[in-house]
């Protein structure tokens, strides 16, 4: 059968293990897999020599802020800085004007995305005690899970936040078992707000306010005491427990145990809780500012450890787009800086460093920045693998060379307020990305059309790609 795409003479990792293969592409999908010569019927080949072909990354957690706050980031702006950054496919979060709490909503976003996108997206919708009666609106207009915020709504962002947030542990425990209902993941954001509330106004009042303060008010005290609830809370109403943005090991260890107890539970962390430190806040100040904080490099290598063990399911990028002009007033004063940064041009690089390091193998990689994700939301084996079947989608990478991140050739709208990854030193490089059989990134520059991302549901077959 002639194949639409042939992809030559790389290194591929598969479900069964790494072996120098081609693959055959045809609408989209993968029709074959064969030892290296073995397929020569296609219309196009891609000559991957040198490469090795991984499940097309999914970036499980970012905020692309459209349509609220386009000159941060909208659709086109950050599937195009995914694409650059080898990234397939991405989940996004609730947080928008207004946010994800209905199925009318969810659809309208759908809307929005699908014409700019340059990859495929799915949206997580919210889940709070103030939208118990959409949940299963938003599940069936195609969730790929449910987000909530343990802390309190931001002052001024309730639109945002609406159905989102809650901090009280019986509207929370109502919304998982809302949830529970659904067969979703509920993912959530572990801080707990009389925590962060009592601590912060203890160093409010000792006159704290420069680059460490926000650490001190949000001690891993503050995501460790959450999860523990949260944990107790959907074990009662028989949720599907994910945990967002993990910072602490002593957090992964009470997963663990839940685990191994017969709880269904996942956890995720993210490259600022692995490859830097809290000492960047002393340089980078509000640009380094991040909920959950950073931690100290002792807090980081126990994520490592446990990250090695195969006790986190897999790394996402948390991408929270600000502008430079947003970060930089607030160098003394800390509480009024917008948390987050960007990080989608950043993922690949740092967890391909690790591989070419030694602390991670390949498939290790693949089972962290792809496979892991795509099982956990359902989208596997549609995502997540080279199989013949799957979708054809694969980041090319190649472990030669060394380098620095350089923010200045992002593709992100806040690449100014990237400032905790500009010069991180990173080795190897991402040579291609492509989305069901479609080159739509070489290396930083975007050849895919703006459109050609499709919006993915748990639980759908793959399907043929979009005409050209």
């Amino acid at each position: 059968m002639q194949a639409d795409t042939l992809i030559t003479g790389a290194i591929v990792v598969t479900p069964a293990g790494e072996a120098r293969l081609d693959i055959a592409i045809r609408d989209g999908r993968i029709i074959a897999l064969a030892a290296a010569g073995a397929l020569s019927d296609a219309a196009e080949r891609i000559d991957a020599s040198g490469l090795v072909v991984l499940p097309g990354v999914i970036d499980t957690h970012t905020h692309l802020r459209d349509p609220s706050r386009n000159e941060r980031e909208d659709f086109a702006s950050g599937t195009a800085a995914a694409a650059a950054g080898g990234i397939t496919t991405l989940l996004e979060m609730p947080v928008s004007t207004p946010s994800v709490h209905t199925g009318e909503i969810l659809k309208a976003r759908v809307a929005i995305a699908e014409p700019r996108a340059y990859i495929d997206f799915g949206l997580y919708g919210g889940a709070a005690g103030d939208n118990l009666d959409d949940i299963a609106g938003l599940a069936a207009a195609g969730a790929c899970a449910f987000k909530s915020f343990r802390t309190r709504t931001p002052v001024g962002r309730e639109r945002e936040f609406k159905g989102i947030c809650c901090p009280d542990p019986g509207d929370y425990f109502r919304a998982l078992q809302a949830v529970a209902g659904t067969g979703l993941a509920a993912a959530v954001h572990a801080e707990d707000a009389w925590l962060i509330d009592r601590l912060s106004a203890d160093a409010r009042a000792a006159g704290e306010n420069g680059p460490r303060s926000h650490g001190r008010a949000r001690p891993p005290i503050v995501e460790e005491a959450c999860v523990a609830q949260c944990l107790a809370l959907a074990r009662a109403a028989g949720a599907r427990l994910h945990i967002v943005h993990c910072s602490s090991p002593h957090s992964v260890d009470m997963i663990t145990e839940a685990r191994r107890r017969g709880q269904a539970v996942t956890v995720e962390t993210c490259p600022q809780y692995l490859f830097v430190t809290e000492d960047l806040f002393d340089a980078h100040g509000p640009y380094a500012k991040t909920n959950p904080p950073l931690r100290s490099a002792e807090l980081v290598a126990g994520l490592w450890e446990r990250l090695q063990r195969g006790e986190i399911d897999f790394v996402c990028s948390d991408h929270s787009p600000f502008l430079a002009s947003e970060k930089e007033p607030h160098w003394n004063d800390m509480w009024a800086a917008p948390p987050g940064a960007p990080g989608l041009e950043a993922l690949v690089p740092l967890m391909l460093t690790a591989v070419v390091d030694g602390r991670l193998s390949l498939a290790q990689m693949a089972a962290l920045t792809s496979t892991n994700a795509a099982r956990i939301f359902g989208l596997y084996p549609r995502k997540g693998a080279v199989a013949v079947g799957s979708d054809a989608d694969f980041t090319l990478v190649d472990l030669r060379g060394e380098s620095r991140i350089d923010v200045s050739q992002w593709r992100t709208r806040a690449a100014g307020a990237a400032r905790m990854w500009n010069g991180l030193p990173v080795k190897g490089s991402i040579a291609m990305t492509i989305v069901r059989g479609r080159v739509v990134a070489r290396g930083n520059a975007v050849v895919g059309p703006p459109g050609w991302g499709r919006f993915v549901a748990p639980g759908q077959p793959a399907t043929s790609a979009r005409p050209a």
